[in-house]
């Protein structure tokens, strides 16, 4: 258990260019919305799990599994913006945003994240986030996919949808960012009073305000296996993942 207050916030709301109504689509017969709630109740070092969106059909879903959810303001432009809302009015140490669209998130993951987090703050260090070593080439053709390029000591150097670092003379092992993020409660307050910067509307990655206001954001390894949902087609996916585990 971690030495911190822990609240993890789910961000979810409706629209979606590539996947509308995502967050209550069915995945063996369970929201997509309370598999994820599901998972993260499952980490040790999370002390209490919220959704937080816009829209009155996803909290109903909520509601009726024993979801704890929120409402916010249909205008934050990401769901960590989202997050900061729930943050003003939720007390904690520590906010992690986990995406509303990672359905078989690993319990163990977002242990990690925030033990990093917990770990970093010595360094004076208040966000941190994961990533998964070794990019498929699907994931490297893919503009879903988020990579992550870290430091020597272990912080992120930069973010990117295209596949990064390029590579001229040897092979390079790329590495794919993983929508999870935990904050200090200073740092959050202050990504709330910031305006979203040229990379990051350009990217549409929202750590990189961070990045962009000089702050440095601490990240670790995280084992693969969690499918993120970006369209119709990747349900399945995740239906056979739990099929097998079911095994």
């Amino acid at each position: 258990m971690s030495s911190a207050e822990v609240l993890a916030v789910i961000p979810a709301r409706w629209k979606s260019q590539r996947f509308p109504g995502k967050p209550v689509a069915l995945i063996a017969r369970v929201p997509m919305i309370v598999r994820v709630w599901r998972q993260v109740a499952q980490a040790k070092t999370v002390h209490g799990v919220v959704v937080a969106t816009d829209d009155e059909r996803i909290a109903s879903v909520c509601r009726d599994h024993g979801v704890a959810c929120e409402m916010t303001s249909p205008d934050h432009a990401t769901g960590t913006d989202r997050l900061a809302e729930v943050a003003s009015r939720q007390g904690a140490e520590v906010y992690v945003n986990v995406q509303g669209d990672e359905p078989i998130i690993q319990p163990q993951s977002i242990d990690a994240v925030v033990t990093c987090l917990l770990a970093a703050r010595g360094r004076g260090i208040h966000i941190s986030t994961g990533y998964i070593e070794g990019a498929t080439p699907e994931q490297e053709a893919s503009a879903s996919c988020v990579h992550l390029v870290p430091t020597m000591d272990q912080c992120v150097l930069t973010f990117s949808r295209l596949p990064i670092p390029m590579s001229f003379r040897e092979p390079f092992r790329r590495n794919v960012h993983v929508g999870l993020y935990a904050f200090t409660a200073s740092a959050l307050r202050q990504f709330a009073t910031w305006e979203q910067g040229p990379v990051e509307r350009a990217e549409s990655i929202e750590l990189i305000r961070f990045l962009e206001h000089g702050q440095r954001i601490a990240c670790i390894p995280i084992p693969a296996g969690s499918i993120g949902v970006d369209h119709v087609e990747d349900i399945a996916r995740v239906e056979a993942v739990l099929a097998k585990r079911s095994q």
